[in-house]
């Protein structure tokens, strides 16, 4: 029988795992993107990196950039009452929520913050569970451990949610922004863009291919592999095009992929499967049924 601290361990690294795959490859400048006036972020300071913040919320609340979500993740699940509301005192190691001036110093907190949140729940009895918080936690001194463990895992959710989001408008604003991807996607051949042009989009975006079969712009995917796009280049999440193709069933634009010398043995990084996997889960006998038989 599956305990309590079993189920809750099992949806925390579900919500990880996703949450990881969704800021794979993450750059500066959509860390720190701000699409509105008044939005709240990360910014330096004579004493470091400092989020914006008002010990009043602010109504309406103004627009949270990715930078300052990401930190606020961070200081949710590392903050030391994650601990100590527990009945638990902080491990040595453990540290302080920082406030990360770039994505990769984001990625590589959150990663710890995610870890410590892990070895603390990891470390719950069913009476910590249980057992009402007291007055260590305020307000909340009379909810058990559970309802505290569901709202830190409601914050990562929901916060990680958040950051996807962002990252999807902030890439369809780019492809808005740049008329040769925008064409390129509709299958729209360009005749007037020059190749140095095609260099810098193979070069900043080397997994159009797979960006368009996910979107299931099939008739972009003949012209994209003409142009020299590469068909084993995966999405920030790891699916190749393939692996896309696959799952939704399109067996025409498939071939055309394995023709091309597309990899269909590549696991993914969040299933391990193959495309012949993909095609299988997603029930897509036409695309199933040609994988296995090469």
């Amino acid at each position: 029988m599956t305990t309590l601290k079993q189920n809750l361990l099992a949806l925390s690294h579900f919500a990880w795992q996703r949450l990881r795959a969704r800021v794979e490859g993450l750059t500066d400048d959509e860390y720190f993107w701000e699409p509105f006036a008044g939005s709240w972020s990360v910014r330096e300071t004579a004493d470091g990196f400092k989020a914006d913040f008002s010990p009043l919320p602010p109504d309406p609340p103004p627009f949270t950039t990715i930078a300052w979500r990401m930190t606020h993740i961070i200081d949710i699940l590392q903050a030391e009452r994650t601990a100590t509301w527990f009945g638990h005192e902080p491990a040595p190691t453990d540290g302080i929520p920082p406030v990360p001036g770039s994505s990769a110093e984001a990625i590589k907190a959150m990663e710890h913050a995610y870890a410590v949140w892990h070895d603390r729940l990891d470390s719950l009895s069913q009476e910590d569970l249980d057992r009402p918080m007291g007055t260590v936690a305020g307000p909340y001194a009379a909810d058990d451990g559970t309802s505290f463990a569901l709202h830190i895992l409601d914050e990562l959710i929901h916060h990680g949610a958040e950051v996807g989001v962002v990252r999807d408008v902030y890439a369809g604003e780019q492809t808005e922004a740049d008329p040769v991807v925008a064409a390129l996607l509709q299958g729209d051949r360009a005749e007037s863009v020059s190749a140095d042009v095609l260099d810098r989009v193979r070069q900043q975006r080397p997994a159009l291919i797979a960006e368009a079969v996910g979107a299931q712009r099939w008739a972009a995917v003949p012209l994209l592999i003409e142009l020299g796009f590469d068909v084993n280049a995966r999405t920030t999440s790891g699916a190749s095009p393939a692996h896309i193709a696959a799952g939704a069933g399109h067996l025409s634009v498939l071939r055309l992929l394995a023709e091309h010398g597309a990899d269909l043995s590549a696991t993914d990084p969040q299933f391990q499967a193959t495309p012949l996997g993909w095609a299988q889960w997603f029930k897509q006998p036409e695309t199933a049924d040609f994988l296995a038989a090469r």
